[in-house]
């Protein structure tokens, strides 16, 4: 075997071992289920402020999704948790209580042989009864407080300016925003692009795309000073597909081209 051979089998090697220890960290079985999860500190995440999850969203959650419906649903996972066939996410949520405090939980997705979701826990158990659904009061309705659209549902592959059908839906959702409670709330618009093209190129991208949703909010009467927009081009991909570019290779990557709006808390 040569050097450079030796170094290619080294490395394959360290992301096998690196996936062997950390796809199942609650030893999960072929059936998606364990004796006793195990969740991580959340000083590891790879996100650690959380998110403010949909709870409606959350309540649609069961045995048998997939991976990209739970992407749909709660998001991507917060922690970094393997290479290949990961068996378990994390996440870190966050509920608004009556009193505007805060209730942070941690939940885990655990997944079967065959990559759907088959059994889910809280940290602390009882975190959702925490939640008294006659007392909760949440400042911004649970259907605008996340959204994601596709690129391809906004713009033309490769511009920043929004097409027809993204006007509309952009219209659509400052209507939601202006009706609802933005007080001490901040709206978070970040951009995604692929792998495709040059890395300073995708992040000019994806915030001039960023920026075009802030001003049709605007235009729609939502302050200016209330929005954040954030470019972040293909530094969180959601999927990898190998090769150069080419229309099967751009069909593939689809899911990291996206754009998500959150309300969030300003302090």
């Amino acid at each position: 075997m040569n050097t450079k051979q030796a170094g290619l089998a080294a490395v394959l090697g360290g992301l096998l071992l690196l996936s062997g220890c950390t796809r199942s960290t609650s030893n999960v079985d072929s059936q998606g289920m364990t004796d006793k999860p195990v969740f991580p500190e959340i000083a590891s995440a790879v996100r650690t402020e959380g998110s403010f999850v949909n709870l409606d969203n959350l309540k649609q959650v069961r045995k048998g999704d997939t991976k990209a419906q739970l992407y749909e649903l709660i998001g991507t996972p917060h922690f970094d948790e393997g290479v290949f066939r990961v068996k378990e996410w994390n996440y870190i949520f966050h509920f608004t209580k009556a009193d505007n405090s805060v209730l942070t939980c941690q939940y885990k997705v655990l997944f079967d042989s065959h990559m759907q979701a088959q059994s889910f826990y809280f940290l602390p158990e009882n975190c959702l009864s925490l939640l008294d659904a006659k007392k909760a009061v949440p400042q911004v309705p649970a259907a605008i407080a996340h959204q994601e659209f596709t690129a391809e549902s906004l713009f033309a592959f490769g511009s920043a300016s929004l097409s027809q059908e993204g006007v509309m839906q952009v219209q659509h959702m400052a209507k939601g925003l202006k009706a609802a409670d933005l007080a001490d709330r901040k709206v978070v618009v970040s951009a995604y692009t692929d792998r495709i093209g040059k890395p300073a190129d995708n992040l000019r991208l994806s915030q001039a795309r960023a920026e075009s949703v802030k001003q049709l909010l605007v235009a729609g009467g939502i302050p200016a000073s209330s929005i954040v927009t954030r470019g972040l081009g293909d530094s969180e991909p959601r999927i990898q597909c190998a090769g150069s570019k080419s229309p099967a290779v751009i069909r593939c990557l689809a899911p990291n081209r996206r754009m998500t709006v959150d309300v969030v808390n300003a302090h």
